[in-house]
This record gives C-alpha cells, sequence and structure tokens, in this order.
C-alpha cells in the first residue's frame, strides 16, 4: 500500500499533466487542498519546504514559491485560461485559496484523467 507521500505526489503529477501547469502550482493547489481550499501564502510556502527538506524555507524557495502563485494567476487571466488558485480577499491579501474548478477536480477519484469540464 503507497505511503501518504506517495499518494500526493502521484496526485501532483496527475494534476499537473492534465492542467499543463507548472509543477509548483501543482504543490501550492496540493497544499490548499490539505488545508481544506484556503491558506495564508507563508503556510503554504513552509509546508512545501517541509515536504521537500524538513527544514525551514529559504527565502529563495519561498520567492519561488510567490513569483509561480502570481505567475498562474497573470498567465490565466491573460490566455482566457481558468485560474487554479486566487487571492479571496483581493490583491492585497496573503490568503490564498482553491478556485471551484481545482478543489473540485483534486476530490474526484484518482483513476479520473479526463481534464474537467470549465464553468464560465
Amino acid at each position: 500500500m503507497p505511503d501518504t507521500d506517495e499518494v500526493a505526489l502521484a496526485r501532483r503529477t496527475k494534476f499537473a499533466k492534465t492542467w499543463n501547469i507548472n509543477p509548483l502550482v501543482a504543490e501550492i493547489v496540493e497544499i490548499l487542498l490539505v488545508y481544506g481550499g484556503s491558506a495564508h501564502r507563508n503556510l503554504v510556502a513552509e509546508r512545501i519546504a517541509m515536504r521537500r527538506t524538513e527544514e525551514r524555507i529559504s527565502d529563495g524557495l519561498r520567492r519561488e514559491i510567490f513569483e509561480a502563485f502570481d505567475a498562474h494567476c497573470e498567465g490565466a487571466a491573460r490566455t482566457s485560461q481558468p485560474s487554479l488558485v486566487f487571492l479571496p480577499f483581493g490583491e492585497a491579501s496573503h490568503r490564498w485559496a482553491l478556485t471551484a474548478d481545482a478543489q473540485s477536480f483534486l476530490e474526484r477519484s484518482p483513476q479520473i484523467l479526463a481534464r474537467p469540464a470549465y464553468r464560465q
């Protein structure tokens, strides 16, 4: 039986390939799912660092995570693609959240590989 980390890695890999996104954004999405769909960006970054190294997060990794989030949101807006994450309390907020599309995709059975239908 696979352990929790293997299941999480498989889910992130499937998610990144299915949605064609930066694997770091897939990690952000996975952490947000763990926290019920939303969390402060520092908590998300620290959790990613803990999963990777079990150490405190470096400034470089924190910056890389924040930039991946921003690039995903900006890219989705520019290309009319649905965003998987957003700032639920506006631009000045540091709270990140999953969109309904991302949350529903991740809550589905792991056997589902088809790209989900988008809600407009």
